[in-house]
């Protein structure tokens, strides 16, 4: 699980890189939206290694995945009021937060079943 988190953390931090690269050409919704796919891998690592510190190691990794399945909820729901509103902006926001999170779940399942 450990080397999944450093996975996570490694991902965050070459997004954030290229967050910076894309605000240096001037391409600040590109760098914006960038930031925002390095925050998930960031709150997914953290959830993972709160995980790690506070469950038995039997357990950690559906504790995990629990909280991973858990954590979309309220993205889904301000989704569709973002949809509901028309608010386009909000509404690709959201859905860039639950295709990040989709991400990290196939990787996780990946490395399970790899």
């Amino acid at each position: 699980m450990n080397a999944f988190l450093q996975e996570l953390e490694q991902t965050a931090a070459e997004l954030r890189q290229q967050a910076n690269a894309f605000a240096a050409q001037q391409r600040q919704d590109d760098a914006d939206l960038t930031k925002i796919r390095a925050n998930i891998y960031d709150i997914c690592a953290t959830i993972g290694k709160v995980m790690c510190k506070t469950q038995p190691e039997e357990a950690q990794e559906t504790a995990f995945l629990k909280k991973l399945e858990e954590l979309p909820q309220n993205w889904r729901v301000a989704l569709e009021a973002a949809e509901a509103h028309g608010n386009t902006q909000r509404a690709a926001v959201e859905e860039l937060k639950l295709e990040a999170l989709a991400h990290v779940l196939a990787r996780f399942h990946a490395r399970k079943e790899g």
